[in-house]
């Protein structure tokens, strides 16, 4: 007998929209999108666990999540990116003047939080199915709970101020939603409160996830070990951070590309270090509003690679690779292209996890924790993969966290990691190479988050605005 519970949250604004569409995944590439689904019928069967995973996934491509802005706003907030003269997509984020009233901020957060209700579509269903498949019903519910933890940190970095912020974490962060309530007006949770639920939902993904996932178009059991890596290094939880690192690194599922194949994989879905990237088709792809054509000549071309980090990468390395010349670009604008979603036709992949950034999480891990010889193997590793003549790094105490947070800031350039490893360690935003009209922010700043879109606040009388932004 089936028995079905529904316990999603519908945010007071964001309207739920559990669209069951296709997945880029290859696994999913069989399924017909189903149209919206009835709450009193949508879960009924493990299909219908899959079509909704489905859905999920789907929710994760758009352009106000992983499809674009999500990823753009905080490295055009950041030192790495510069604006071209044109550029008008993002740039009130990047001259940190953003309003309670702007369209990219309410988007981002009625997304995100969109895509949570349509994870506890998957989590809350009471379904029961064979003994037979029990394990595949457990794996969509695994990946639930992990996209779920997934949406809540990346809501609370951006419209919170970071881990580490206050003594225990106790200024503002978002609402944590995890049930169904139509009349429901939540007040925002805790820092503190937030990242638990986080943890806490990345730990049940694990335990619940034991089918091998061969795709990283899909989360699996080592996606969510390499969140938990990502999330206690936020935390300055050292130990965990190196564990779980350690982990997905031990797995033997991925292995770090070769020198010569480094700049021609951005050109592919994914590649061997692919931990977990956001799929599309050339039948689901943003189009016009796909993170490349940001940056790409053949797009709308409004940001370009700053010198500041351009000048950090030594000549003959091949992250060098993902720059292309324009001798259309001159003067301050310099005359080089972010070519790291190169494709002007089908939008690329966008990487959220990946092998590299676990050797340069459990670099630092181990550096704050005093072995200094281990951080320096993983972080030599990764510079020598760029450049097989470099040095090996043997700095130590300051130095080498200040290695590791330059081979950090090379490696993951344009993925959207920049902004959020200066407030992690309490920098301001400095740029030298600049061509906005903010060029110093300093830390702490109320402007390095994004305001609470204003109709939330008026709807919510729980909803406590970000200070700094008025109305």
């Amino acid at each position: 007998m089936k028995k079905i519970i529904f316990k999603t949250f519908i945010y007071p604004v964001a309207v739920m929209l559990l669209l069951m569409t296709a997945s880029c995944s290859e696994e999913f590439l069989e399924l017909q999108p189903s149209g919206a689904a009835d709450l009193n019928s949508a879960i009924q069967s493990l299909d219908d666990y899959k079509a909704a995973v489905n859905g999920m996934y789907s929710g994760l491509q758009s352009a106000n999540y992983y499809g674009r802005y999500f990823i753009l706003v905080p490295d055009v907030m950041s030192d790495d990116v510069k604006q071209n003269a044109q550029a008008n997509r993002a740039r009130d984020f990047a001259d940190y003047v953003a309003n309670v009233q702007d369209g990219i901020a309410a988007g981002m957060f009625n997304t995100i939080y969109n895509v949570i209700n349509r994870a506890n579509t998957v989590i809350n269903a009471e379904t029961e199915v064979p003994a037979a498949v029990q394990n595949q019903k457990d794996q969509y519910r695994g990946e639930a709970f992990a996209v779920r933890a997934l949406a809540h940190f990346d809501l609370v970095r951006i419209f919170a101020q970071h881990y580490g912020f206050t003594s225990g974490n106790s200024h503002a962060g978002i609402p944590i939603v995890t049930v169904f309530d139509q009349e429901s007006k939540p007040a925002r949770s805790t820092v503190a409160e937030v990242y638990t639920q986080i943890i806490s939902d990345l730990e049940q993904s694990v335990s619940l996830m034991t089918i091998d996932q061969a795709n990283p178009g899909r989360i699996s059991k080592e996606t969510a070990q390499a969140l938990l890596a990502r999330v206690n290094l936020y935390m300055g939880n050292w130990a965990r951070a190196e564990q779980f690192a350690t982990s997905v690194i031990n797995s033997g599922n991925y292995s770090l590309l070769s020198n010569d194949a480094y700049a021609d994989s951005w050109n592919q879905q994914y590649s061997s270090e692919s931990i977990f990237s956001i799929f599309f088709r050339s039948d689901d792809d943003n189009g016009s509003d796909a993170l490349g054509r940001m940056y790409i000549v053949e797009g709308y071309g409004d940001y370009l690679p700053s010198q500041d980090v351009v000048g950090l990468i030594p000549e003959g390395d091949a992250r060098l690779g993902i720059f292309k010349e324009d001798p259309n670009l001159s003067g301050v604008l310099g005359t080089i292209r972010v070519n790291k979603y190169p494709n002007p036709a089908v939008q690329n992949s966008t990487p959220v996890v990946r092998l590299s950034e676990m050797y340069l999480i459990r670099a630092e891990a181990r550096a704050m924790q005093g072995n200094e010889a281990g951080a320096q193997e993983d972080v030599t590793l990764i510079r020598q993969r760029g450049l097989p003549t470099a040095d090996a790094v043997t700095a130590t105490g300051q130095g080498l966290l200040d290695e590791i947070e330059k081979e950090r800031r090379i490696e993951l350039m344009f993925e959207g990691h920049r902004l959020w490893d200066l407030m992690r360690k309490k920098q301001g935003v400095f740029r030298t190479d600049c061509t906005g009209l903010t060029c110093e922010i300093s830390y702490p700043n109320d402007r390095f988050v994004a305001p609470i879109p204003q109709r939330e606040v008026d709807a919510n009388p729980n909803m406590v605005q970000n200070p700094g932004y008025g109305s």
